[in-house]
């Protein structure tokens, strides 16, 4: 079998080589490894737990792109090395261990991101079960692997893991009331994108925040209230002119806390609910997608205490919550948004819809098979 491999970004002249590309100005080599079937570790303490999984497609997350970089620069020294990547597959169990029951070989299966799931053995289970998702085979837990029918597709089923359950468990955390009037930041981000579904599914009419003209006529023409906004324009201005707004917002679902919180906690409501699942600048070399705030932290605890605005953190989500999804896709109430399909021999046009294209919305699926 073959694998999508990070290559040192100081020399392309390798076996395996691909390509190369700059992400955010920084330059980066793929290449493609074959990958022989591993052996047991008759040494790991959880081996018998565990599975041999086989990829068949995968996907790549916003997550991803921030652990690129660190490993990138991993490789500035070490010009030999190379690093698998990714976090969201689709695979087929090819072995089992011997104390595995709810799984066989045959199973097709996806990740389990549960992040309140007990240790196993001393053994920490809790989060994403790989971050070397392009790496063809790997040993995983059984209890991080969901088992999956033939109801998905490989290209959904390669799609869905970190945003559904991280979107279904921000839902929960919302506590919706009926004519909560919701509001939803960076209307292309794969976790917005199942924020909307979900919602939608739930009788909800959120509005959507927007910087991307494509995402903007996309989201519109599926009936959405939808603000369009510069990046360079005074995001607030940019809030105001819908008239939509002039009531604010009970709850907010942000994937980017770094770039809109402060601007939008003054059009949150009394009592209202921020929840936020991560930030966009995870790295120095990230390019700023506005200019930073400069409101101080004391400000900010002060706008909210007098308005009792409750700040929810969400690091991913429970194996129920990915359930759920799981079955309201299989049902046709909610749908994957999927912007391209490619194979590995068209390594090139995958790298820079994931890493670089402006107007993607939607996941973008690389397949193994």
């Amino acid at each position: 079998m073959k694998s999508l491999a990070l290559f040192p970004p100081n020399g392309t002249e390798r076996l395996g080589f691909k390509y190369s590309t700059l992400i955010h100005h920084q330059p980066f080599n793929f290449g493609i490894l074959k990958t022989p079937k591993p052996i047991p570790d008759n040494e790991d303490k959880l081996g018998d737990y565990k599975v041999l999984v086989l990829k068949k497609a995968i996907s790549i997350n916003f997550r991803d792109l921030s652990m690129l970089f660190t490993l990138n620069n991993n490789l500035k020294q070490s010009p030999s090395g190379h690093h698998f990547f990714g976090s969201d597959f689709v695979a087929e169990v090819v072995g089992v261990g011997k104390k595995v029951r709810s799984i066989k070989v045959g199973d097709r299966v996806i990740p389990n991101c549960d992040y309140f799931i007990k240790p196993l053995r001393g053994v920490s289970r809790k989060g994403i079960p790989s971050n070397r998702a392009s790496m063809a085979y790997e040993f995983l837990l059984e209890d991080k692997l969901i088992k999956i029918d033939d109801g998905l597709s490989d290209e959904v089923a390669a799609s869905i893991s970190i945003g559904l359950q991280t979107s279904y468990a921000m839902i929960r955390k919302a506590k919706l009331k009926k004519n909560s009037r919701i509001l939803v930041t960076s209307g292309s981000s794969n976790t917005s994108l199942f924020i909307i579904e979900a919602l939608r599914m739930k009788g909800y009419l959120p509005t959507i925040l927007t910087s991307s003209l494509n995402t903007f006529e996309a989201l519109k023409k599926e009936g959405n209230e939808v603000v369009l906004y510069n990046q360079l324009e005074d995001l607030e201005t940019a809030l105001r002119k819908s008239n939509e707004l002039n009531n604010g917002f009970d709850v907010v679902f942000d994937p980017f806390s770094d770039v809109f919180f402060e601007k939008l906690l003054p059009f949150v409501n009394v009592n209202g609910k921020y929840i936020t699942c991560g930030l966009y600048k995870q790295k120095p070399e990230f390019i700023a997608l506005n200019q930073p705030g400069s409101a101080s932290l004391g400000y900010l605890l002060a706008h909210m205490i007098m308005k009792n605005v409750q700040l929810i953190g969400n690091c991913l989500g429970n194996t129920r919550d990915l359930l759920n999804g799981i079955e309201d896709l299989k049902s046709g109430r909610i749908k994957v948004n999927i912007e391209n399909i490619y194979q590995l021999d068209n390594l090139g046009p995958f790298i820079e819809m994931a890493f670089n294209d402006k107007n993607r919305m939607g996941k973008v699926v690389l397949k193994y098979a």
